[in-house]
């Protein structure tokens, strides 16, 4: 199973090593490329674009700093919705608002 990882900052750096180090193999994104520097040594690839992880992966992780990026990653410009797989599941682990979830539950 192809896992995608959006976000590598203080907590999701971890989490997607974790999945790593779990025997996962990762396609992973960030702003800030260099965040993935140590991933992409271990094995991850990179994607340029949230879309471009969701077209490569079954399952996805998004783990940003607040509603109005978890709100962006998804809908915005090469977002994951653009790029989202029939059947793929998307598990976001960002500090995130109830009416920001529902909001893209019904695009989803």
């Amino acid at each position: 199973m192809q896992v995608g990882f959006i976000g590598l900052g203080t907590m999701g750096v971890y989490m997607a090593a974790n999945l790593q180090k779990a025997g996962y193999k990762l396609v992973v994104h960030d702003i800030n490329e260099a965040a993935a520097t140590q991933h992409i040594k271990d094995g991850a690839k990179w994607a340029a674009s949230p879309k471009a992880v969701a077209e490569q992966c079954e399952l996805i992780f998004t783990s940003l700093p607040g509603p109005p990026e978890v709100e962006a990653v998804a809908t915005g410009p090469n977002g994951l919705i653009e790029g989202m797989k029939k059947g793929a599941t998307w598990f976001d682990l960002s500090t995130n608002s109830p009416t920001v979830v529902r909001k893209l539950e019904a695009l989803f």
